[in-house]
């Protein structure tokens, strides 16, 4: 698209245009997300609710804004600082860097590790931090305190996750997770027997009474008001292998949400080994036994796949079983 504006300048944190011609009565968030096509309209979006964008040096209060000749824009770029204790880093549990393509990271993260801080006063180093610590660029990529993330893992969840470097790539893998278009395959060691394969079907919502966990609706929760702001989720799993009294089974989640397949799994009777929210505590493994395994995508027409083995403690916990 021909650009209309002289005096744009992408590599300043304040940038500044004025509306031509061209461009009068378009919404304002619109010409933002064709002008500087790297970032998304919701980006832009935010940016207006946090008052960074204004026209005729006034705070906009709505993106879709319609804009006058002559109208002078300002936006500013926020910079999330990297404020880091170098030592704390160090200390940090092991992140491993899988794949480095400009546009995104495909890093496996260990378990005890919190993605982002759940709280402004978190003390701890996050996945945000080494983020930032070692790839400067994500500090501004998405949201302040969540840079560079498009979904997560649970803290004690360990395995594959993807990492917008930019954000043109972070809307593009939002929209690919919204579409389902990123195909994720987890392992999990599970206690009893499962059937071989199954589709669980049930949607899940917050624990109208402990907040800290998720649910899933039963047909006898329907009429409660809690229940009806449910979300549908659906797990497909296959078990790759028996034991005496667990299992470990192979989960695919169609859709993303909160705790979806350690919530489904106890659903159907087989908890997660180890998984104290849903589950009960176990003195073989000190998390819940539940890993990335494996991410399959499309992205600019080309096709990745990553794989990632089992970590040293889950490996510990199959090679006990199978000697039982």
């Amino acid at each position: 698209m021909e650009n209309h504006f002289d005096n744009i300048d992408t590599d300043l944190d304040l940038i500044t245009l004025t509306v031509d011609q061209v461009r009068v009565g378009q919404r304002l968030d619109v010409l933002l997300a064709e002008q500087l096509p790297r970032y998304s309209r919701a980006f832009f979006k935010r940016l207006i609710d946090q008052g960074a964008v204004l026209v005729n040096r006034q705070p906009v209060s709505k993106s879709g804004y319609v804009l006058r000749l002559n109208d002078q824009i300002s936006i500013s770029f926020p910079v999330s600082p990297v404020q880091v204790n170098l030592k704390s880093m160090i200390d940090a549990p092991n992140v491993q860097l899988i794949f480095e393509h400009p546009d995104f990271l495909i890093i496996s993260k260990p378990a005890g590790l919190v993605v982002h801080a759940p709280h402004p006063n978190y003390a701890h180093v996050t996945l945000v931090d080494w983020l930032m610590h070692y790839f400067a660029e994500i500090s501004q990529v998405g949201t302040v305190g969540r840079a560079g993330i498009v979904h997560r893992l649970d803290m004690h969840t360990s395995g594959l996750m993807i990492v917008p470097r930019n954000n043109y790539s972070h809307a593009q893998f939002t929209e690919m997770f919204k579409d389902r278009q990123i195909a994720k395959t987890y392992l999990a060691i599970v206690n009893g027997a499962p059937n071989r394969t199954g589709l669980v079907d049930t949607a899940i919502v917050r624990h109208p009474v402990h907040r800290n966990k998720m649910t899933h609706v039963c047909p006898r929760d329907s009429c409660e008001s809690w229940a009806a702001r449910a979300r549908s989720a659906q797990t497909s799993y296959i078990v790759q292998e028996y034991f005496a009294e667990t299992a470990l089974v192979e989960a695919k989640p169609v859709t993303g949400r909160t705790h979806q397949i350690r919530v489904h799994l106890a659903s159907i009777g087989h908890p997660l080994i180890g998984d104290v929210v849903y589950g009960s505590k176990s003195d073989l493994i000190a998390r819940h036994a539940l890993h990335s395994a494996q991410l399959q995508f499309t992205y600019q027409g080309q096709q990745f796949s990553f794989s990632c083995p089992l970590p040293n403690d889950m490996q510990q916990l199959l090679n006990y079983y199978r000697d039982v």
